[in-house]
């Protein structure tokens, strides 16, 4: 399910588009829905969506202004802009920016599936070049956790080590790994544990904080979770 910022101030056109994505063409959902650019700044502060559909024209600030805001903090997220019949010189100005497509009012249905569908063609196709050949930064986030998994490892101290956006971290990385950054953290803590349980005689708590873990009951939940056994089930079945 992908997920969609959609700003537009008329809230006819945004409930329009909702139920074309949720119901119509399916596959997509609308999780956050903004009046103008600087109320969809905020939500991009926090939050990643998958794909931003924007009008042109908004109160506050205008689609352009709103696209090269968002542009910088997430470059890799695709744009669509939705722009009337006379608003060709901001279409324009937004192509530049690097927006993915236009759509004219009134919203066509074909016209935003075909737009979607070659979203995730192209998306698919820069997947299979990223799978042979993982970006720079990619492997230097991958080498910061692995040397660093008894530490606390928060996107914001990943995030200030290696001096790159938080948000455009998160968006990299799950892209290119098909993985959330914190999915792939806990991975790489719980194979690490699985290490110490076999080859060393720490005790659990020991483990856990060698892992990243204060909290023993809370690595012994989250390496239940993904082994299938307690920390100490696993030792035991592997030592006997």
């Amino acid at each position: 399910m992908k997920t969609v910022l959609l700003v537009d101030d008329e809230i006819i056109i945004r409930k329009g588009i909702k139920k074309l994505l949720e119901e119509v063409i399916t596959g997509y959902k609308v999780v956050w829905e903004a009046s103008n650019g600087y109320d969809a700044l905020e939500i991009l502060n926090i939050e990643v969506p998958d794909i931003i559909i924007t009008d042109i024209r908004m109160p506050k600030m205008n689609g352009i202004d709103f696209i090269l805001f968002s542009k910088e903090k997430l470059p890799l997220t695709p744009i669509i802009v939705i722009s009337g019949h006379d608003d060709f010189i901001y279409v324009r100005e937004a192509l530049k920016l690097g927006v993915k497509d236009y759509l004219l009012k009134p919203i066509s249905r074909s016209d935003l599936a075909s737009i979607l569908h070659s979203l995730e063609k192209s998306n698919k196709d820069k997947s299979k070049v990223i799978q042979q050949d993982e970006s720079v930064n990619v492997r230097q986030i991958k080498e910061l956790i692995e040397n660093n998994l008894e530490s606390e490892l928060t996107l914001h101290f990943i995030s200030k080590t290696l001096n790159l956006h938080p948000n455009y971290i998160s968006q990299l990385f799950s892209q290119q790994t098909n993985i959330r950054l914190s999915e792939y953290i806990a991975l790489r803590r719980i194979e690490r544990s699985k290490e110490l349980l076999t080859q060393t005689n720490l005790k659990i708590f020991d483990v856990a904080h060698l892992v990243g873990y204060l909290d023993p009951k809370h690595f012994a939940t989250v390496f239940k979770k993904l082994v299938g056994k307690t920390p100490y089930q696993y030792r035991q079945n592997v030592k006997s």
